[in-house]
């Protein structure tokens, strides 16, 4: 593992900051080429979700049109070239996801992400979503 300074902890932190604000929230997907490796691997793909930074703006694309979310960061953890993400999620369920047709409804619910980094760069992604929250609130299949 290559050696850690403040500089490059806080670099990966500036990166993570500005996916959630700029990508995710004001829907800037260009920015993923300056903060996104190309072959971004995504361990939680979406369905048709693809492969790579191109596969990365879908998902940010696909999250953005269900929800136009907002996101509250409650953690922001950097540790060597990893990042980890405790947020929530707020929004309306207006497109659909994950197979559900939009229903409208305000949702919101909790995730941690993870993300490895390469050089200040976003290089692959786990995550834990509550989605037991969300289907509660839009009535999906764990609801029925």
């Amino acid at each position: 593992m290559p050696r850690m300074t403040l500089m490059t902890l806080e670099r990966n932190r500036t990166s993570i900051l500005r996916f959630f604000r700029d990508v995710i929230g004001a829907g800037n997907l260009d920015l993923l080429d300056e903060i996104a490796v190309e072959d971004y691997e995504d361990h939680v793909a979406l369905s048709g979700q693809g492969r790579g930074r191109e596969g990365l703006k879908l998902r940010v694309a696909k999250i953005r049109a269900a929800f136009q979310p907002r996101h509250e960061l409650h953690d922001v953890i950097v540790d060597a070239d990893r990042v980890a993400v405790h947020w929530t999620l707020s929004g309306v369920h207006s497109a659909e996801f994950l197979g559900l047709t939009p229903t409208r409804k305000r949702v919101e619910f909790d995730g941690v992400d993870i993300y490895t980094m390469r050089d200040g760069r976003m290089a692959a992604h786990w995550n834990v979503v509550d989605m037991w929250a969300f289907y509660r609130q839009v009535g999906g299949p764990i609801h029925k």
